[in-house]
């Protein structure tokens, strides 16, 4: 017993030295966190049940909407306000705009979303009384008449409209003249939660979103010649689909090879539903998209193993036959999900990816919008063979990961990207390509690469770098630092203690100190919270001793590649462990073998500078 108060001690003493500013340290004092890392009783998080109706007109790119949402308030204090998020506002003239993509065309002819009316407490809202309405670029803010007391729920109604966007579109828009991919299509109950309160993070693009989990019904009504995917299966199939297509349908839930439910004959001879509302259905989501062509062709099947059955989907323009490929690659990457990283199931068994993204992929819950990548190409820009499977399988992998973080896990990808971007990139380890790239990275070595914790909405030039090099290679130390037992240990702590919830980064840190038993604050602090940037240098072997040089800083887990001279070779991993209080590690080589050359290998491209990674013996 005194063993474990003391453990108990230990833990939380060595947790609070982490660098913390003062809302997570209140938030840590009032009790709605721990310092073990553990969900406290004291954890609160809103709630809210959407009830939507709305009607694409392709031919306009118009979308209209009308609908309700049940907001529940679980948080300890009243609410004055509730704040709603429109993303779409975006588009309008003159928003903030931080991304290489954006069009200057979609700003022509788009006034953004255009809330036409709400309904609070049975009252019509004036949308230009400033006192009670606030807009502010992509958040807009209602004051309720009576305050939402906690554990007490209201009910608002909403009619809405705005112009999809078309070329150059930021994740969600028009890919052609009838063929559109519709995400942030609703006025959104923002979260609020217990660190920063109300999220008012204006989108620019360069960040992305966070939600809480909610339950949707949802109505789409198209042309009946369109067919539309979703987060959700659908809810009226016998309804909607023509019976040929039904029964191409069932054949695909029972099938793990590729079965065309609606192909390219189909669509030259046209294609007729008998009902052109769709109708879907689905809880414990943070988000729902939806997409609709009638001109893409819709392949599906199955796959299943011991952690469950999944229907998988994949809709494609015609014009890019290799897309096909990504159904297979959906299956092994279901496959290293279940039994490689995270080992958790997948958390939904209806996926669709589609094909309307042009310069790599979007991730939704239960959908992602994906570029088609060609394995020719790839062959020519690599100088070896890809198959189109290949091609498209990092990408594949990456946008379904997606599905566990942020959307599983809730995280706040407007603050942490590396959180969801970091985790997604590392997954990629496990593919069978890897991460294996060679070249120098110099530019993370620049002073405005600032730490990981320096939260992302902020830096909208340069975010990208710890969302995805830095932070995957933070995960990948990680990983040889704890070992695989010990790591796998952790992360399934961290999952079944946040999914569902909002994590942020010190429940992650606290949860790996738990569950491992180490004081892991040294490598958080250098990773995380401190400047400097991953790069180690092969400074060769003297006199039978190898020294590694920590030029950057950040304690990187690396391999030593030897290279004999009758070519056989030999590998090592060593622990980041090394760099815990020194940058220079040593180690003395006496196996009596004659050693070619030395190459120091630490993933991929987390290492700035690739070229000072490799010791010859004619180096001497």
């Amino acid at each position: 017993m005194k063993n474990l108060i003391f453990l108990l001690l230990f833990v939380s003493t060595y947790s609070q030295k982490l660098p913390m500013s003062m809302e997570f340290k209140q938030a840590y004092e009032k009790g709605t966190r721990s310092y073990d890392g553990k969900v406290t009783g004291k954890y609160w998080q809103n709630a809210a049940s959407y009830d939507l109706k709305v009607k694409v007109d392709p031919s306009q790119k118009l979308l209209q909407g009308s609908g309700s949402v049940k907001y529940t308030n679980n948080s300890p204090d009243s609410l004055n306000t509730v704040v709603l998020q429109a993303y779409h506002n975006y588009y309008k003239f003159g928003a903030g705009k931080e991304s290489l993509l954006a069009h200057p065309s979609n700003e022509n002819n788009n006034e953004g979303m255009v809330l036409d009316e709400i309904v609070l407490q049975e009252a019509i809202i004036d949308l230009k009384d400033d006192e009670i309405f606030e807009s502010s670029g992509t958040y807009c803010a209602v004051t309720l008449f009576d305050p939402l007391a906690s554990g007490e729920s209201v009910d608002i109604h909403f009619k809405w409209h705005y112009t999809i966007p078309g070329k150059g579109f930021e994740r969600s828009g028009a890919i052609d003249s009838t063929s559109m991919f519709v995400a942030y299509w609703y006025p959104e109950i923002a979260v609020i939660d217990d660190i920063h309160g109300w999220d008012k993070i204006e989108y620019d693009a360069s960040a992305e979103f966070y939600h809480d989990v909610s339950n949707f019904k949802v109505e789409i009504e198209v042309p009946d010649n369109y067919i539309v995917w979703s987060s959700s299966p659908l809810k009226n199939p016998i309804e909607v689909l023509p019976e040929k297509f039904l029964k191409r349908l069932q054949k695909a839930k029972n099938s793990s090879e590729s079965v065309t439910i609606v192909g390219q004959g189909d669509l030259e001879n046209g294609i007729v539903m008998k009902s052109n509302i769709w109708k879907y259905e689905i809880a414990g989501i943070p988000d729902f998209a939806f997409a609709l062509s009638d001109d893409f062709i819709w392949e599906a099947a199955n796959y299943q193993d011991d952690m469950g059955k999944y229907m998988l989907n994949i809709a494609y323009d015609p014009e890019n036959p290799e897309f096909t490929s990504v159904l297979k690659a959906q299956q092994e990457s279901l496959k290293i999900f279940h039994y490689q990283f995270p080992k958790h199931p997948f958390p939904y068994q209806h996926f669709t990816i589609f094909n309307g993204l042009e310069g790599g992929g979007m991730e939704f819950p239960g959908m992602a919008n994906d570029e088609a990548y060609n394995g020719e190409e790839f062959s020519n820009w690599l100088g070896y063979e890809v198959s189109d499977y290949r091609a498209n399988l990092g990408l594949t992998l990456h946008e379904m990961f997606h599905m566990y973080f942020p959307f599983m896990m809730g995280i706040n990808e407007k603050r942490y990207a590396w959180m969801d971007e970091g985790w997604a990139e590392f997954a990629e380890c496990f593919s069978p390509q890897g991460l294996n790239f060679k070249y120098d990275n110099e530019y993370i070595t620049k002073h405005w690469v600032v730490p990981m914790m320096v939260p992302t909405y902020t830096r909208p030039d340069h975010s990208w770098i710890n969302s995805y090099t830095i932070g995957a290679y933070s995960y990948y130390s990680l990983y040889h630092l704890l070992g695989a037992e010990t790591f796998d240990r952790c992360i399934k702590a961290f999952i079944d203690r946040w999914k569902g919830k909002h994590p942020t980064p010190y429940d992650f840190f606290f949860t790996f100190n738990d569950v491992s038993g180490k004081n892991l604050n040294w490598f958080w602090e250098q990773w995380y919270f401190s400047f400097g940037y991953p790069d180690l240098k092969n400074r060769g072997l003297k006199n039978n001793e190898l020294t590694i040089e920590n030029v950057g800083g950040k304690p990187l887990a690396f391999e030593l590649i030897y290279t004999f001279n009758d070519d056989s070779k030999k590998s090592e991993f060593i622990s980041p462990e090394c760099w815990k209080s020194n940058e220079i590690f040593t180690k003395e080589l006496l196996n009596g073998r004659e050693i070619k050359s030395i190459q120091l290998k630490s993933g991929s491209s987390s290492d700035a500078i690739f070229s000072n990674n490799t010791w010859k013996s004619t180096d001497k």
